[in-house]
């Protein structure tokens, strides 16, 4: 059964503009550099380059312990990635893929897609900001949101940065919370600031508002 079609028997209806999923990829490999985000998106790119033309699409970041050495895999990590559910066929091409992340080589397995649903709050470990400062995030922050039609309360978390040489991000965690079930989606459809498939703005459920150094769910 393809992805496509294990989703569709998951769902119970529902209308609207086309919901987003998760796709979650097993993984072999034993770790990857600090930075791997970059060299993750070249390579996922290779695979998938209809990736480019869906803004909203994200890469979460992986759940992984960090040494010294890098990121360690293990058994349960996994590659996941948000995607309009009309790029479940085309995600498939993952499957059995090698990818080659700088000087790490990841291999990738069967996958399991669940829906996005709606939680009142939610936390991305990361959103991307020129901003230099809290006040100055959260202002930029508010105006997304705006534009969105989302109300949310803020919360602000530590500052993030991410890359080296002339490819870095800076930015802050983040979490929302009071989201109508509505505005919930629309979060996590949208995203919030640049660089999705580098794992930035990407939004999940948070069941701890308070510090936002708790791994998400």
């Amino acid at each position: 059964m393809s992805l496509l079609n294990t989703l569709s028997s998951m769902r119970t209806g529902g209308a609207g503009a086309e919901p987003m999923v998760d796709v979650a990829f097993a993984l072999s490999g034993q770790h990857l550099p600090h930075d791997y985000a970059f060299p993750l998106e070249a390579a996922l790119m290779k695979r998938l380059p209809w990736l480019a033309d869906e803004p909203s699409a994200g890469v979460h970041p992986l759940r992984a312990p960090a040494t010294a050495y890098g990121i360690v895999l293990s058994r349960r990590t996994r590659l996941v990635l948000r995607l309009p559910e009309s790029r479940l066929d085309g995600a498939e091409a993952l499957c059995g893929a090698r990818l080659e992340v700088g000087d790490a080589a990841l291999q990738v397995g069967g996958a399991t897609v669940r829906p996005v649903e709606p939680f009142a709050t939610l936390s991305a470990w990361n959103v991307a900001s020129a901003a230099d400062d809290e006040a100055a995030f959260l202002e930029d922050v508010a105006f997304q949101l705006e534009v969105l039609g989302v109300r949310a309360k803020l919360i602000c978390g530590r500052p993030e940065t991410m890359g080296e040489g002339g490819r870095r991000l800076s930015g802050f965690g983040l979490a929302l919370h009071e989201l109508s079930p509505s505005h919930s989606l629309l979060v996590q459809t949208h995203g919030l600031g640049p660089a999705r498939r580098l794992g930035c703005g990407v939004f999940v459920h948070h069941k701890i508002i308070e510090g936002l150094g708790d791994e998400p769910d």
